[in-house]
This record gives structure tokens, sequence and C-alpha cells, in this order.
């Protein structure tokens, strides 16, 4: 299985990272798969009756190849997918809901009504089942596969103590097809919707896990895709990070990248708005997608907008922000002077005590807080996880976790923690672990699970068995991530487990 895996990760990076497309028409379709799908009502069987994802096509190509022999080059897998993606895709609005599982947020936590939570999401994301949809016909034969492809799923746990089967086909079956029939109104709209190129340049915020906050000036060239992309990303401190890599965007708005950033792989993880000039999305180490972050982006000209600012919050006193944006020529502030650039406008400022600059352009508004004090940190995310890893050569590797520590105002209330607490920005902050309960001070846990970074990564310890832990348990273990600044203290909860040998694009 861990082979297989590893070839699937291969293939998904060859079909986004071809430099020689082949023509994505339904022709290539019919000479490749028409091998084994046969014809009907002008379609392909079970290929016609289904909507899906890039990720979700490109599975099930790299499992024709796998269990049923597929020989097909790179460049007319990159092709089908394309197409396929185009002409049977999903909606934005139908997307959506799920792009969490897309973008692999690592601190993403689902919850679902039964029986679908039990039935489906317990060997993969809900998400990954509801990013798809089908005929009914087509929704029966996906349980059929299900016991065809894994025969011992009536023998796993939450699926020996029901009629897996049964349930599935008359229960689940039809409850997928009434939620996520193949012909909806938000698809038809949308391929009938007029798309902007997405070439042009394109102004964006986000953060590099262990550097900083970033943005961000990213030109994209090219009729179709593949299309090239290179720019810049800056850091506070004006450091600079170029950009380079290639983009294929499917179904009109999925935006799918591999970059180098500064010497780092970085996949994005997009989608553009529903008007073609907005971009949202995660952007991650490719190597450990675990580091990432959200990324927003604008396209420069597109009106005024502002994305944002960085940094995120300031020390009073004399400070120089970028209002990330476009369209802030007129930027006209509270406190200090602005000077427009490419990346929106240069605001500087000097202010004394707690308090807050706003700034405006053209309809568009945005602020920064400055302070000397906070009354409270605020680690995010509250709860996540991360693996043990690596300790052999076939063994996957760890998987860190990303944490920022955020000042907090108390709000009218007065009180910390309350709905109406004011949020500043990120801050910097000094960062330990702690036994999350009793029984992880028992085990020794943060001897034992890893240990935190002055960047705000937690890095696990490597896979076990470790023989100097009662009955030579892994790494494993549940502890509370801290973050002091300014006299206060945040806390967050980790969970670390164990490796995850199994990483398809879509879990």
């Amino acid at each position: 299985m861990a082979k297989r895996t590893a070839g699937l990760t291969a293939a998904m990076l060859l079909t986004f990272t071809s430099a020689a497309p082949a023509l994505a028409s339904e022709a290539l379709v019919q000479d490749i798969c028409t091998a084994c799908h046969t014809g009907e009502d002008g379609g392909l069987t079970r290929i016609s009756g289904q909507r899906k994802t890039p990720e979700g096509w490109m599975m099930t190509i790299v499992r024709m190849q796998q269990a049923h022999g597929l020989e097909i080059s790179p460049e007319d897998r990159r092709a089908i997918v394309q197409h396929l993606s185009d002409t049977q895709g999903l909606a934005p609005s139908e997307a959506a809901p799920f792009r969490y599982a897309l973008e692999k947020d690592p601190n993403a936590q689902e919850s679902f009504d039964e029986p679908f939570a039990s039935m489906c999401a317990r060997c993969h994301t809900g998400a990954r089942g509801l990013l798809q949809n089908r005929t009914a016909a087509e929704w029966t034969l996906h349980m059929d596969f299900h016991v065809g492809h894994f025969p011992t799923i009536e023998y796993q746990a939450l699926g020996r103590d029901r009629e897996w089967y049964k349930i599935a086909r008359t229960e689940i079956a039809g409850y997928l097809a009434e939620r996520n029939p193949l012909e909806t109104a938000a698809w038809a709209d949308w391929q009938a919707a007029d798309k902007q190129p997405v070439a042009g340049d394109w102004v964006v915020i986000t953060d590099l896990p262990g550097i900083g906050e970033a943005y961000g000036r990213l030109t994209v060239t090219g009729d179709a895709s593949p299309y090239q992309v290179s720019g810049d990303f800056v850091t506070a401190d004006g450091t600079k990070h170029p950009a380079s890599g290639r983009m294929n965007l499917y179904t009109g708005y999925e935006w799918r990248a591999n970059l180098d950033i500064g010497g780092t792989a970085y996949r994005q993880v997009l989608a553009l708005s529903a008007d073609g000039n907005g971009l949202q999305g995660r952007q991650f180490d490719r190597s450990n997608d675990a580091l990432g972050a959200p990324l927003t982006g604008a396209r420069a000209g597109a009106g005024s907008v502002i994305l944002g600012t960085v940094p995120s919050a300031v020390p009073a006193g004399a400070a120089q922000v970028q209002v990330v944006g476009t369209g802030l020529d007129t930027l006209a502030s509270s406190g200090g002077t602005a000077a427009a650039n490419g990346f929106g406008a240069a605001l500087s400022l000097t202010a004394e005590g707690n308090g807050v600059v706003t700034f405006s352009a053209g309809g568009a508004e945005g602020q920064i807080a400055h302070y000397t004090s906070v009354d409270s940190i605020r680690v995010e995310p509250e709860f996540t996880i991360a693996r043990v890893g690596g300790g052999s050569d076939a063994g996957p590797p760890p998987v860190p976790a990303y944490f920022n520590a955020i000042g907090m105002w108390n709000g009218p209330d007065g009180k910390p923690g309350t709905g109406d607490d004011v949020r500043i920005g990120r801050v910097e902050a000094q960062w330990t672990v702690a036994n999350a309960h009793e029984h992880a001070a028992h085990m020794k846990d943060t001897e034992y699970a890893g240990g935190m970074q002055p960047n705000g990564i937690f890095q696990p310890a490597i896979a076990g068995p470790n023989p100097d832990r009662p009955f030579s348990a892994n790494n494993a273990g549940e502890l509370k991530v801290q973050a002091k600044a300014m006299g206060q203290q945040g806390e967050a909860m980790l969970i670390v487990t164990v490796q995850r040998f199994i990483d398809p694009p879509i879990r």
C-alpha cells in the first residue's frame, strides 16, 4: 500500500508539472478509456455519470493504472484530467464547503450526522465522498466498488457491528444521490458563466512557515495550462523571496501551482472568485503539507482592494507597514503617511500606546493595531495534531505542527476569552510544551514526543518503538503548546500521534 501511495504522489506531481501537454479533448478520452469503458448515451460507462475535482479525477486515473494495468503517458494523463475537470467538474459552490480537504488543512475538523459519519467518514474524510456528484445508478455502483476493492470493509471497526453493505445500498446511496446528484443548477450556471482569463498580475498575502508573514506579486503568463508563474514574496523586514513555477487552471477556477519560493518547493491549492478577480486558498510546503498557511489575492487593477497588512500588528512607536492590495493610490490613513507601490501602499506611522490606525481607498477599508501591552494571548490553531515519523528508510516522514501567537485585548465586558475580545494580530512569543494531563506526565510525553522551535513549529520525535518507554511505546503524546508574551500566556492542545502511511491527494 505504501508503494502504491508513493506512485500516486509521483503521478500528481507529474500531472501538474508536465511541460508538454497533450490536447485535452473528448477524442483523447475516447482513445484512452474505451479499452475498458463502452459507449452509452453519448458518453462512456461509469465516466459520464460522475463529476469530480481535479484531484478526484487524478486519483481515478492512477487507480486505473495500479489496479487495471492502464498504460498512459504523463502528458495524456494531465490532459484527460484537464478535460474531465473542465467538462465534468464541480461548481465553485459545490466544492466550497469541503475545500479544506483539497487544501490539506491540518487543522480542519469534520462533523457529520449518522449514518454517513460512521459508514463513510470512518475510513477517509467525509469531504472525499462529498467532493463528487453522480447519478443515482453510479452512487449505487460506488457502494459495490467499495466491497469489490476493499472486501474487508464489513469486518473493520464500525463496519462489523452492522450490515454495512445493506445500509450502504439502501440508505447511503440514496442519501448521496439526493444530496450530490449529477445534474445541478449550480453546475449548469457555472458552465454557462463568462470567465476571465487567469493571465495577468496578482497581489497576494500569506505566511511562509518558519519565515513569517509575507506579501507578494505574481505574474501569470500563457494562454492555457500549464501557465508560467513568476514574481516575489516579501517578508516584513523587506527580504525578497523570488517565486517561479507552473500553474494549471481547471474548471475555470481551480488554481493548482507548483512554485519554487526562495529555494523551497511550495504547492498552491487556490480558487478564483466568481468574477475572476480574487484568489483564496492555501499554500504549503510540498515536502510537508502541514507547513502552510492561507493565501488570499486580488487581480492587480481590479478596483480598490485591501487584503491585509504585513506585519499584521506592530509594537507602538515608529513602524513601516505594507498595506497589501491593489488600487490604493489614494490611500488615506488616520495616522502616518502612505505611498502607493506595486504591492498596494507602504504606510509609515508613529503611534503611542495601544490603539488602531485605520485606512481606506476607493471604498476599501482596513486597519492595523499598535500595542504596548496585551490582555491575553491566543494560540492558533487551538487544537491540531502532529505525527511522529522517520527512523527508517521506508517510514513516512514526521508531520510537524505550526502555531502562531495572537495578541488580544479585552472587549467592552473587560473579560478575556469572550466574544467581544479584540484581535490585535500576531505577536512574538516564547514557545514551550507541557504535559496535557496526569497520564501524559506519567508517560513523560514532553520528553519523548518532540519539542517546539522558536518560530512556532513543533517538531515531532522519530517514530518508535521506543524501548525507554513503557511497553516500548511509540513517541506519541498529548501536549499543551504554550506561548508567552508580554506577561501573558496562551495554550493550545496538540496530539502527537502515529505515522501517516497512506496519503492520497484527497485524504
